[in-house]
């Protein structure tokens, strides 16, 4: 009898714990990023939309994740890039912070090389500059030669 009642009870605990929710449930993030304006953000493709800016044509550069966590009231964003192509390109990107309003909300960062060879994955990092820091876009443009 007590093996049953001690089986019962760690399940409950198991089951308790479970419906404790993720910090992707949170109200005003999607995929543990913030959404900012937009509200309806339902899959990886419309969350790398909304948060990609691209300063002309990279047909051969692809943003395939995103992923946002928080650690210390600071957010911490890592983005991958592939190359699709056969040879290497170069590209720049660089984070634009925004706070609660959408306005700016840290200078603008300098923009940061990147090599992309042919058929690879290259993740970009960075944690924001302040906690009042509560939103971002990527801005990336090409550094190849026309």
């Amino acid at each position: 009898m007590t093996a049953r009642l001690l089986a019962l009870s760690v399940l409950t605990l198991f089951v308790a714990a479970g419906c404790g929710g993720t910090k992707y449930e949170r109200e005003g993030y999607a995929f543990g990023c913030p959404m900012g304006a937009e509200k309806k953000i339902k899959d990886k493709e419309a969350l790398i939309k909304a948060k990609l800016e691209e300063s002309g044509d990279i047909p051969y550069i692809e943003v395939t994740d995103l992923r946002c966590s928080e650690r210390s009231q600071l957010l911490r964003i890592e983005a991958d890039l592939f190359n699709d192509g056969e040879e290497a390109h170069r590209v720049a990107y660089r984070f634009r912070w925004l706070d609660r309003e959408g306005m700016r909300a840290w200078e603008d960062e300098a923009w940061k090389p990147a090599m992309i060879y042919g058929k690879t994955r290259h993740t970009i990092a960075t944690s924001s500059p302040s906690q009042d820091a509560v939103d971002f876009r990527v801005e990336l443009r090409s550094l190849d030669k026309p």
